[in-house]
């Protein structure tokens, strides 16, 4: 059974988010700087392949967290900004030249017209009011200008240590059910309805080396270990100590193994006013 019933479970401020934050603590956000695999590079190098565009001028990187998608956009761009509806996660983010950060929230973006050529969302979608944030990226995004969306999926599979799998599919997911959200991926006609069309789309797999401490530490920044967390049915500190003693056995000791993460990518641009359903996306 769950921890945390879902009648129990933390309520949405309906006139700020539609579901909780899960990532505005500041143990949170330090965990979630350190654990968090560091992928990023690969989208910039697939977002530049993708668009043409080896250089922008203004970019906007929404749902940013600690930085890690923010910093490996400043390698292409002159100017990168950050923002996040948790200040306890900028606190954390990392520094780079050309990147500044600041509190905001993707359903109201407080930026000029037209400001940015490149609008980023990084595994952070799925927690916005998405009508009213592509109303806004609208807004803020030059005519000609773009928006990427992607998510790196864990797989939870890992080929040296097959045992993992079937632990997160049994143990891990009835003491930590998913947390209620929107769509887990990226949704299309969401897209469509909000005035975007899907220009490029791709993905790509990537290995990330954990030792069971470090496993342990990247599961405590998902949101389902964070929400019965904050929902006071469990401490980060009992949640560790638990996998710790399941996790033994399968990952003993020190040692490493490899696990396989995905990521899925949305290259879109605004759709011109009174046009006709946008063509498929090219693969």
């Amino acid at each position: 059974m769950p921890l945390c019933p879902p009648s129990e479970k933390p309520q949405p401020d309906k006139s700020a988010s539609p579901v909780p934050n899960y990532f505005a603590e500041a143990a949170v956000a330090e965990r979630y700087r350190h654990a968090r695999p560091f992928y990023h590079p690969q989208v910039v190098q697939w977002l530049c392949h993708e668009s043409g565009c080896s250089r922008f001028s203004q970019v906007l990187d929404v749902g940013c967290g600690a930085g890690h998608s923010t910093v490996a956009l400043a390698s292409v761009a002159e100017r990168v900004t950050g923002i996040d509806a948790a200040q306890e996660m900028l606190q954390h983010a990392a520094a780079s030249p050309g990147v500044s950060y600041r509190v905001g929230r993707a359903e109201s973006l407080d930026f000029a017209d037209a400001q940015f050529d490149l609008v980023t969302v990084a595994s952070a979608l799925h927690w916005f009011d998405q009508p009213r944030f592509y109303d806004e990226c609208r807004r803020v995004l030059a005519p000609q200008g773009s928006l990427l969306v992607y998510n790196d999926h864990f797989t939870a599979h890992a080929p040296s240590v097959p045992d993992v799998k079937r632990w997160m599919r049994t143990s891990f997911a009835r003491r930590y059910p998913r947390p209620k959200r929107g769509m887990r991926d990226f949704d299309e006609a969401a897209a469509q309805a909000g005035g975007f069309r899907v220009v490029r789309c791709g993905s790509f797999e990537h290995l990330v080396s954990f030792t069971r401490q470090e496993f342990i530490a990247y599961l405590l920044t998902r949101s389902n270990t964070l929400a019965q967390v904050k929902c006071g049915r469990e401490t980060a500190d009992l949640a560790a100590q638990w996998m710790d003693a399941e996790l033994a056995a399968v990952l003993p000791g020190t040692q490493c193994a490899e696990f396989l993460f995905k990521c899925n990518l949305w290259l879109l641009r605004m759709q011109e006013p009174g046009a006709d359903a946008p063509p498929p996306a090219i693969p």
